[in-house]
């Protein structure tokens, strides 16, 4: 099932998504979070924080930012890519590709849910095309569990 009413509001969200990564360094992309992953990615930096301030002369397990992607170079482009419903979420995809290496891209899917009147925010992101394994919610878990 494709979720055809809400194809222009999604894509629109994933164009959000897109635009506010280079503002900040991507940390205006908390602001399309679910409450609940808002939590945690607060949590996260703070932790950071403290790691950092603790030992200043070794980078911190988020020294390169919020992953809010699930590859670390810059792709120059971010679009919108297909969209399903997954029960009362849309898993939207959000596509990268690198112009100048050919065949060279990547795809991520954002866990959209409805937020506070009806406007949908992010409540995790599926690193990859596929599968619910590697998300923002465990990399972040998984960046302090040493």
């Amino acid at each position: 099932f494709v979720a055809s009413a809400q194809d222009a509001d999604v894509d629109a969200y994933v164009q959000a998504f897109c635009g506010l990564r280079e503002a900040d360094g991507g940390a205006g992309r908390i602001y399309l979070l679910s409450p609940g992953l808002t939590e945690v990615v607060t949590a996260a930096l703070e932790k950071n924080a403290a790691i950092q301030a603790e030992t200043p002369d070794e980078k911190p397990p988020l020294g390169d930012g919020v992953p809010y992607q699930g590859f670390q170079d810059y792709a120059p482009v971010c679009e919108p890519g297909a969209s399903v419903a997954e029960g009362d979420k849309i898993i939207a995809e959000v596509n990268y590709a690198f112009p100048d290496e050919e065949g060279a891209k990547a795809t991520d899917r954002l866990v959209l849910v409805k937020g506070e009147g009806g406007v949908y925010v992010i409540d995790d992101i599926r690193y990859g095309a596929e599968g619910d394994e590697n998300t923002l919610r465990s990399a972040l878990a998984g960046a302090f569990a040493e």
